[in-house]
């Protein structure tokens, strides 16, 4: 097995590096070792201190190498992936080795550069379930994962309320509102993109709204109003009425002899939905409060120990049934292209 001429592997790394990540942040390096490139996390170190930032890293890697497989099968090669091969280094997330391939490429690969999340309100007319059979489809090709749709009403009832009680939670603790807030870069403005964190304009907050929503990044004003309830107000508007609103909500499924490999599993399973859905023109936002904050280590500022009971307890009953374990809620559905689409930094920065 030898590598890919340097220009395919560039094009192939880079279309690893256009996968979602958490807050529009790679926390990831390339190195090559021998004929093998290696995935690299950079963030391991945090992991057990904030378990959720290992979920959410974990289904992002889950996704880059997800893309990696589509792009080498596009310029002739087969990729095998090792998880997760070294014991000693758990930031070793995966090798990869190539070998030259006839195999069709999968049309998915067409969509990476076209994916992106969209925080519109979305039209209410639901999809035709021929088109939610395709993204089925896409997610089953994963072994061991699956993506199941809450349409119906009991289980869209706790869907909605478990992403109201975890976005709610988000600008209630010190902890999560600064997490949330220190991913927005307000200082380039609500017109420009950007290649690292959130911009502004890709919030779709509306244009009233900005220079408050602006003020609360500030802990002691936030503090101050919510015992007016601003959080709950806030929890709505960012999480329950774009979903209640949306025609279709679906949950990343998963599972796995170890945890970590059934995050990997699930990164690779909803990158396919949301290429899916891409190459379909249809809008997809991901909703990971709810799954990150049931795993987070509770009390400090993070999630108290209340609502994360609360969240187990909703995503359960979710999941009552299933063998598989949830990683993911999402909204789809049609909308008008969002003002900003964040960007991404030059592979370069990523190789060592």
């Amino acid at each position: 097995m030898t590598r890919p001429p340097p220009d395919q592997l560039h094009r192939i790394l880079n279309a690893g590096i256009h996968a979602p990540s958490a807050e529009n942040k790679h926390d990831l390096r390339f190195q090559n070792v021998g004929d093998s490139v290696r995935l690299l996390a950079t963030d391991q170190a945090s992991w057990a201190a904030q378990p959720h930032r290992q979920l959410l890293a974990l289904l992002s890697y889950g996704a880059v190498v997800e893309n990696i497989r589509l792009s080498s099968a596009a310029l002739g090669h087969d990729v095998t992936v090792e998880w997760l091969p070294e014991a000693k280094q758990p930031e070793v997330v995966a090798d990869f080795r190539w070998a030259p391939t006839a195999a069709p490429p999968d049309p998915l690969c067409r969509a990476i550069e076209l994916r992106h999340t969209n925080r519109r309100f979305y039209r209410r007319a639901a999809l035709p379930a021929e088109t939610l059979a395709v993204l089925s489809a896409a997610a089953d090709a994963v072994p061991g994962a699956s993506v199941l749709w809450l349409d119906d009403a009991p289980s869209r009832a706790l869907a909605l309320a478990a992403i109201r009680v975890a976005e709610t939670e988000r600008f209630r603790r010190r902890a999560l509102h600064a997490e949330l807030f220190g991913a927005v870069r307000f200082e380039i403005g609500w017109q420009r993109s950007s290649d690292e964190w959130l911009p502004p304009a890709a919030l779709q907050i509306e244009a009233p709204m900005r220079l408050p929503f602006s003020a609360l990044r500030h802990w002691p004003l936030m503090r101050a109003l919510d015992v007016f309830g601003a959080h709950h107000a806030l929890g709505l508007r960012a999480g329950y009425l774009p979903c209640a609103l949306a025609p279709h909500i679906g949950l990343i499924l998963a599972t796995g002899q170890r945890e970590d490999l059934g995050n990997l599993k699930a990164g690779r399973a909803f990158q396919r939905v949301w290429l899916a859905a891409a190459a379909e023109g249809l809008a997809l936002q991901p909703m990971a409060a709810a799954t990150a904050l049931s795993v987070q280590h509770p009390g400090g500022g993070w999630v108290s120990a209340a609502v994360q009971r609360r969240l187990q307890e909703l995503l359960g009953a979710l999941c009552e049934g299933q063998e598989a374990q949830p990683y993911m809620l999402f909204r789809l559905g049609r909308a008008d292209a969002p003002t900003a689409v964040a960007q991404r930094r030059p592979v370069e920065h990523y190789l060592i």
